[in-house]
């Protein structure tokens, strides 16, 4: 059966709206229809190429090239988390360099890896383009501190900022170098190798009293005192860009599709090659993803690509969620943020003889920053399971208990992502319940029932997160100051429990 190219459909789209009978508003709303039908053209398109590749009847040299496609989008996911990032950020007006910050709270518009719903955030990133790198951390005001992590275009941490950072509050000069660098530095500025040509750093500010407006005012003018410049230009800065991001949709997390691919090749011939992924390189060969070179999948590649892609995401939302993180207690389905060796590694799980790119990339899937000394400002638990071991349904009704007394200095919140995603659930508000939220009720003894479903429990609405009725989801628990009782296990969260 002959079907019409992508290419011709849009094509034929775009005259029909430019009918002179239309009006701004009719062409409006058939522009936003024919995009909705093009993606479902497209995601359609994606699931036939799929189909046709059956790896049972594949041969020898189909089945290792396929194999090997899942290996690279998984050894890929870090290095896609920033292009995504900077590419989403980029797509709204912040530049290498500029800094896009949120005069409120994020919402689910923010689609990137499991960010938090009770800070607003500070994104930026940068490149070597004009030569070595300095980022300014202003000291902590009173009220207000920073916190937040330098990394390199893998998300390997170069060292964490602010208050509870290298700094310690005080304020800094970061100075990033490229590799094999022999010119001048700045003084008392403290200096980093990067070994990646981008680096970014997603910053959080530490309100006291929590996000009120008073404090989000004072978030965003402490925000406008952050700068990034060449070091060549340190004795005349440029005046700063600053880009509030508040209500934009920032498309931050990458698409493991058949798509990925090309998003790949792409990075790879902006980056350098890291002599740990020589090996890799060869392996990516085969698949044509090649430096240097163009990509050009046939269409039985492409089709390759296509089930490759889903199938290695499915490969990192198990390895993450049910086989690599260790459980925090026994007979509970909380498991720690990240897989073993993280501490050991500093989150880049290189070790002195291997990489373990496996667990590197279903961390990855999960968190959108590292951060160099983990557990000493926050901690988090991951929960994506009922006791039974069944994934957490968007379609169902469940509650959570929260002990009284948890161990956490600042506070403590759960929040809800969507298992596929890892980011918010779409189109869906409020995403958190925090210990600093004043509307949330409070038990007798202390402790917070909160409940999760399509629909909120009459009179529970304060203490309720909405879920997708079509979509799994799970939730992360964070400590924010953790105490001894958190670590030496003395204290325990319960089991989600399904609400029949």
């Amino acid at each position: 059966m002959k079907t019409k190219s992508i290419i011709s459909i849009i094509n034929e789209n775009i005259q029909k709206m430019k009918e002179p009978k239309m009006n701004k508003t009719m062409r409006k709303s058939k522009m936003t229809t024919s995009i909705m039908a093009l993606v479902s053209i497209a995601a359609l398109t994606a699931q036939v190429r799929a189909a046709e590749f059956d790896l049972q009847k594949a041969d020898v040299h189909d089945r290792m090239t396929y194999h090997r496609s899942i290996d690279a989008a998984v050894w890929a996911m870090p290095l896609m988390n920033f292009k995504f990032y900077r590419d989403a950020l980029a797509d709204a007006g912040v530049g290498p360099g500029d800094i896009g910050y949120y005069s409120k709270v994020q919402d689910w518009r923010m689609q990137a890896a499991t960010p938090n719903n009770t800070t607003p955030y500070i994104l930026t990133y940068w490149n070597f383009k004009d030569g070595p790198i300095v980022l300014e951390i202003p000291p902590s005001e009173e009220g207000v501190a920073i916190f937040g992590t330098i990394m390199d275009a893998w998300q390997r941490p170069l060292d964490d900022v602010g208050a509870k950072g290298r700094d310690g509050g005080r304020g800094a000069k970061y100075l990033m170098v490229p590799p094999n660098y022999n010119g001048p530095l700045l003084p008392r500025a403290f200096v980093y190798e990067q070994k990646t040509r981008y680096g970014f750093t997603v910053l959080r500010p530490i309100l006291t009293g929590g996000a009120t407006p008073e404090n989000l005012a004072k978030a965003t003018a402490f925000t406008k005192k952050i700068k990034i410049y060449p070091l060549s230009k340190a004795k005349n800065p440029p005046k700063m860009k600053f880009v509030d991001l508040y209500g934009k949709l920032l498309e931050m997390t990458p698409k493991v599709d058949g798509t990925i691919y090309k998003e790949i090749h792409e990075m790879i011939q902006e980056e350098v090659v890291l002599d740990r992924d020589l090996t890799m390189m060869g392996l990516m060969a085969r698949i044509g993803l090649k430096k240097g070179e163009p990509f050009q999948p046939d269409a039985k590649l492409q089709a390759m690509f296509d089930k490759a892609g889903p199938e290695a995401l499915q490969f990192m939302i198990e390895q993450y969620h049910r086989d690599l993180n260790p459980w925090m207690w026994k007979g509970k389905k909380w498991s720690v943020l990240v897989p073993a060796g993280a501490a050991e590694t500093e989150m880049t799980y290189e070790f002195p003889s291997f990489y373990d790119y496996h667990a590197r990339g279903a961390l990855y899937y999960a968190v959108i920053s590292s951060v160099k000394n983990y557990g000493t400002a926050t901690f988090y638990l991951d929960c994506a399971e009922t006791a039974d071991g069944k994934w957490l349904d968007g379609g169902k009704n469940y509650k959570l208990v929260m002990p009284p007394n948890v161990p956490a200095r600042d506070f403590w919140a759960i929040t809800t992502y969507d298992l596929e995603t890892a980011s918010y659930l779409r189109d869906l508000s409020p995403s958190s319940i925090d210990s600093n939220m004043k509307n949330v009720k409070k038990n007798a003894d202390g402790s917070v029932d909160i409940y999760f479903g399509p629909k909120a429990p009459e009179g529970k609405e304060s203490n309720w997160l909405p879920t997708h009725p079509k979509r799994n989801f799970f939730l992360l628990a964070r400590f924010y100051g953790p105490e001894p009782a958190l670590f030496d296990k003395s204290f325990e969260l319960n089991n989600i429990e399904l609400v029949e």
